[in-house]
This record gives C-alpha cells, structure tokens and sequence, in this order.
C-alpha cells in the first residue's frame, strides 16, 4: 500500500470540496441555483467513486439532478474513465497458474466501468464469454475518508440550501448511504448475492440472470457470464436524440420494451414479499434488454433489503396504485405513508384508538389525516392529491404537499429501508426517462397487490401495535413538537386525545 499515493489523493479531494463549497456559495448569494446544480454535480463526476455513487441514487431524484445542464448526464451509469491496470497479471495473482487456466482470451482493455470497478471480457477454456470486474486500486483505502468528506459536505452545505417540509433524519440516511457502499467494495458478498439471485431466477423466462464462477471469483475479481443486448443507458440517450426507442428494440432484439420494463418492475417489487432481498440499484447501466422479452440485470454489488414491516409496505404499494389510477384522497395518501415513514407514531396512535374502543374511521390516525387534508384544501383548493408529471416521488413530492412549509404536523421521517426505496425510486426515473411511467407503473402495481393478496393475506390488514405507556410517550413527544410549530393545531389534536383520557387511563391501569 502506498501511503504517500493515498495521502496524496486525500488532500487533493480535501481541497477540491473546499473549492466547490467556496464557489456554491457565492453562487448561492446571487441566488443562481441552476449554476450550483450544475456545478456540484459536474464536480462530483469529477471526484468519480463514492462521489458518483452518490448522483446515481440518493441524488437520483433530488431537483439538483433534474436541474443538471449537461449533455452527457448518462456517462454516470455507464462511460466512466478507466485506469491502466495490467490485466493479466492482477488474474495470475488472484487465481493462481491452476486456476488461471480456465481463462482464456482476456482482452487487456476493459469495456466498461463503474464506479469502483472496471470490467473486462474474456472466455473460459470452453469459449463460453465471461466477464471479469476488477476493483480499482486504493478504493478500499480511501473510501472511508470519502465518506467522512461526503458526509460533511452534505450536512453543513447542501442541506442547509434545500428546504424541508419535513424533518427527516439527515445523519440516519446517511450512514445507510455509507453502510450500503462500504458493501459495494466487497466482492466476495457481491458474489454471493448474484449467485442467490441466479438460483432464485434460474429457468425464469422473462427476468435473467448471470451466471457466477464463484470459484473464480476473490476479493478483488468477480467472474461472470457475459450479458449481451441494449443497454437501457444507451436506450436513454438514442431516445434524448429523438429515437422511437420501441421501435428501436423491437428492430434489434424483436422485444416489447413496454413488457420488458413492466416485468423488470414487477420482479423488483415482488421481491421486496418473496425474497430476502433484491437487486438495490436497478439504473440504466445495469439493464440488458434481451430477445424474446427477456430483461436481464448485471452488477449487483448493492443489495436492497426486503422491508420488516411488509404490511406498511403493502399499504405504500396500494397508496400509490390509487395515485397512479387518481382514487387518492389526501387523507388516505396521509395515513398510508405516515406508517411506513413515520412508524413509531402509527403505531402509537393505533395503539391509543384501540383502547379508545374506537371506530376504525374514527382512529386518531384517521383523524390526523382529515386534518391534512383540510389544510392541504386551504392551501391548494383540492381534496385530491393529483400526480405531477415528472414529480412521482411519493414520500418526498406528494406527502410534502399536504404540509407548510414549518412543518405543522411535527413529523420526523425514519426511512427503515432506505435501499429498497432508493431502489424504486430508481427504477421509477428510469421508467420517466423513457416515456413509460404512465403506462407501466399502474400495471406494476396492480399485479403486485394481487401477488400480495392471494399469496400473503394475512399482512394486507396487519397494523402491528405497542405497549399503551410506550404509545403515551411517543404522542407525547410528538404533541410538543406540534405544539413549537403550530399552536393552535396542538390544541385540536390535544382536545381529541384527552377527550378519552379517562378511557386512556383505565387502559393503562389495566395493561
């Protein structure tokens, strides 16, 4: 290991976010924020590794990025620089002179790469095509620090310029960003799970899989079959340039992109109630569109966990198919995410109602959304949420709606399972990307939650509960943070509680 080369490089780095946060800030002052998207994002290709990363998914959907004024937005998943590495000579000393005979024909430049590793094509002594990742060097030794730079930058600069309608726990989201990457540099747990995923979909038509060597692989090298076909980056850009892209694949590969996409989102989704996880970092780099409308996925160094709580989940997954089909009330938009955002407080008013005796339309957590939506009427002279055309994020676009800009209502969002919802949101603006949101993501929907409802009944009306004195704390705590934001909506909500507080305090004299 070169300590000086490492050192070096991190001064360097240091230096280059300095520079970047002094000149968005004086961009910032002359309230040009077009030019600060742009900047930092050019920047941080720039940067390359952690920073990259850091566009392709948390960033993804954040106005920043749709803000970019770049031609070439779409090298980020694909078109990256390479180094000059000596090929063989790193496969010699991973595999061994026995081992490295069933590789043939390496070809010494590599063909792709991403954001930590680069990828070469060979065959195996058999002639089957093969592809073998290599990890870039030093990108274990200097990821941490990275990170530490990223996190900083991230909290004391760019936080502090995008304005929140909900609290949400910035430092949480970003250590899942940090724990899910620190993952990506491990090859030999990227293996693992691209086998699993091999096993689940061997024999499976439509979704395909890569094979994995996993005799080949170690801790620096990952030794696949080759996936051929479109790549759905390049889709993105013939169709900027005016391409029909359906036609585009029904000429090359004779496949319905439409169904290809739709299968790709259903297997995804599914997934999060069939298996223990699923492919976290579906972008248009590591999509193959295949013949006979097979869609076959590659790189799967991020893995997205299925949720815990799968019937908050369910509850997410029906709340957007009544957006998508414009059956979506505010109030029910508002409770369905309030408990998968913002469990602890579900929960807790559940709780609560459920030793009120109370009706199931008359629950506190009911209530709550009446509430929103009569504050979203005031505001915007709707009872409907309507979806924005290139605004589909649920958590962040259509539940802002229904709060001020001081967030009155208190909330503090916990994202449990930031993978699996960093995952759909990047499937989502891939679906946007290529015109197809619309006519895809309902038939997504729809036959996920029949899935769900004839395969796993019994979580479609699961509401999971805590202890009542737990319950008490929670919306007690949530009562003062109402109470800085908006008084007099402290005191309605107060008014209801207390309004069974002497049934509250025989329950809790009897749990």
């Amino acid at each position: 290991m070169d300590k000086k080369a490492i050192n070096a490089i991190k001064r360097h780095r240091t230096a280059q976010l300095a520079r970047l946060v002094g000149r968005a800030y004086v961009l910032h002052r002359k309230k040009r924020d077009i030019e600060i998207y742009t900047l930092i994002c050019d920047e941080f290709v720039a940067l390359g590794g952690v920073y990259l990363k850091f566009l392709q998914g948390v960033l993804l959907r954040s106005k920043m990025m749709r803000n970019w004024q770049s031609e070439d937005k779409l090298r980020i998943f694909e078109k990256l620089d390479t180094e000059p590495l000596d090929i063989v000579s790193i496969l010699r000393k991973e595999l061994g002179p026995q081992k490295l005979q069933q590789i043939v024909h390496v070809q010494p430049q590599p063909f792709a790469a991403g954001t930590f590793g680069q990828v070469y094509y060979a065959e195996l002594h058999n002639g089957r095509p093969i592809i073998i990742k290599v990890l870039r060097p030093m990108i274990r030794e200097t990821l941490k620090y990275d990170l530490r730079l990223l996190n900083a930058f991230m909290r004391r600069f760019y936080l502090k310029l995008t304005s929140k309608n909900i609290d949400t726990d910035a430092r949480q989201a970003l250590q899942d960003f940090a724990e899910a990457t620190m993952g990506e540099t491990n090859y030999r747990a990227e293996a693992t799970f691209a086998k699993e995923l091999f096993e689940f979909y061997k024999g499976n038509h439509e979704l395909y899989i890569p094979e994995t060597f996993m005799d080949l692989c170690t801790d620096k090298i990952i030794v696949q079959e080759y996936v051929g076909g479109i790549s759905v980056a390049q889709l993105i850009g013939l169709k900027e340039q005016g391409v029909d892209v359906s036609t585009y694949v029904k000429d090359q590969v004779g496949s319905n992109l439409e169904k290809q996409m739709e299968t790709l989102g259903y297997e995804l989704l599914r997934g999060a109630f069939d298996m223990p996880r699923v492919q976290g970092d579906p972008h248009p780099g590591n999509i193959r569109l295949l013949p006979n409308n097979q869609v076959g996925l590659i790189d799967f160094g991020i893995a997205a966990k299925a949720p815990e709580d799968k019937a908050s989940f369910f509850a997410l997954v029906e709340a957007y198919d009544d957006l998508l089909t414009g059956n979506q009330s505010v109030a029910n938009l508002f409770d369905k995410t309030l408990r998968f955002f913002v469990k602890d407080l579900y929960r807790a008013l559940t709780t609560i109602s459920r030793y009120m005796g109370a009706k199931a339309e008359k629950a506190l957590t009911k209530q709550l959304g009446d509430m929103a939506e009569k504050s979203f009427e005031e505001m915007t002279g709707k009872t409907v949420v309507e979806l924005e055309e290139g605004k589909e994020d649920l958590a962040l676009i259509e539940t802002n709606k229904m709060m001020n800009e001081g967030n009155k209502f208190g909330l503090i969002l916990r994202i449990d399972d930031t993978a699996i919802m960093r995952s759909a949101q990047s499937f989502m603006t891939l679906l946007y990307s290529l015109g197809l949101y619309s006519k895809v993501l309902p038939k997504i929907t729809d036959r996920v939650i029949s899935h769900v409802k004839s395969k796993y009944p019994e979580i479609t009306s699961d509401v999971s509960t805590v202890s009542l004195n737990e319950a008490l704390e929670t919306v007690s705590a949530w009562l003062e943070r109402v109470a800085e934001k908006d008084p007099k909506l402290f005191r309605e909500l107060s008014a209801k509680i207390a309004a069974k507080s002497d049934i509250i305090a025989e329950g809790e004299k009897n749990a």
